[in-house]
């Protein structure tokens, strides 16, 4: 794991204490010493799903690695990708991970012998992406992260928003597409015309696939014939080569950020809109786009005091997020 480094600011708390990030995802859990804004003495182990008695010990495991190399922490930051009750940390909904209904931070807080403190992943990795724009620390920010789903997360004041109990900045449930929402006779989540369905991974799956179906001799047809499915890699493939049918789904998934990103921009007023996650990283097929969706959509005023980017951190965001936190709120509550 390498070292995110970044200028001194709201890791001052963190200069003060040894504290330890945890990224628990649904194919790795990431641990890491966080110092300012840079993670030292990183360990990576596959997430065991098995189990919720499994999938503590593997972090547990983590955490001992870590600690061996950097000496005991006094404060430990967890990033899941989950609904947090913030104040019990108790993980309320859970997908990936066999963590519903876990007082997270309870369970860890006895196996590791330290203050814990649990967070959404995406709330985190905003709070680390607060540190890493040109005049850091950012006050104000919304983060995106383009992933298999869409997460959200909201820096106010240089604070994590995180609504009523902790359960907020669902940014990726908003709705762009209103006339599909209200079509839509099946019940469940993520919701169809929501940002999700429109901009994540499984939501380019599902286009490029259809669109695959509607042109069995196009390059995505060719895709389906030959896999069953069109992934979104096959998507990027094909839309970096230049087929025409690929290029329009990324644009049809550049309209829809932009005009989330207009409503993030229309009621945060954020300094920052950061985009980040897997699909980022085919952001040139798209973010021009999206931009300019949204500076149809959002008020002038605002958008002209907006600066949409790509994220910095990478796959370290996550780990350095949960860290700060873990600082913040150990510097809160001494």
């Amino acid at each position: 794991m390498p070292d995110l480094h970044t200028e001194p600011s709201l890791a001052q708390n963190a200069a003060v204490s040894c504290v330890l990030g945890i990224d628990v995802g649904g194919t790795k859990v990431a641990v890491a010493r966080i110092e300012g804004s840079a993670a030292h003495d990183g360990v990576e182990h596959p997430t065991d799903v098995d189990s919720t008695d499994q999938l503590l010990a593997g972090i547990e495991a983590a955490v001992a690695e870590v600690v061996e190399r950097s000496g005991p922490p006094d404060a430990v930051g967890v990033g899941v990708p989950s609904q947090i009750d913030f104040a019990s940390g108790t993980v309320l909904s859970s997908v990936n991970i066999p963590l519903e209904g876990i007082p997270l931070r309870e369970e860890l807080g006895k196996r590791l012998g330290v203050p814990v403190y649990v967070d959404n992943d995406a709330n985190c990795a905003a709070l680390a992406e607060a540190q890493l724009v040109p005049d850091a620390p950012a006050q104000h920010l919304v983060m995106l992260t383009l992933g298999t789903g869409v997460g959200g997360g909201v820096v106010i004041d240089g604070a994590i928003e995180r609504g009523h109990t902790g359960l907020g900045a669902e940014l990726g449930h908003v709705i762009v597409n209103g006339r599909e929402a209200l079509a839509a006779t099946e019940e469940g989540f993520p919701r169809p015309g929501s940002l999700e369905l429109k901009c994540s991974g499984t939501g380019l799956e599902r286009a490029a696939t259809a669109a695959a179906r509607a042109n069995p001799d196009g390059a995505l047809g060719r895709v389906l014939a030959a896999e069953g499915r069109v992934k979104g890699r096959a998507a990027v493939a094909a839309a970096e080569d230049g087929d025409s049918e690929a290029l329009a789904l990324f644009d049809h998934l550049g309209r829809w950020l932009g005009l989330g990103i207009a409503s993030f921009v229309n009621v945060f007023e954020p300094q920052y809109v950061v985009i980040g996650g897997g699909l980022s990283r085919a952001a040139d097929l798209f973010l021009d786009t999206a931009r300019e969706e949204a500076a149809r959509h959002a008020l002038p005023a605002l958008w002209e005091r907006t600066e949409v980017r790509l994220a910095e951190g990478g796959s370290n965001a996550g780990v350095v997020g949960a860290g700060l936190l873990a600082a913040r709120e150990l510097g809160a509550e001494t």
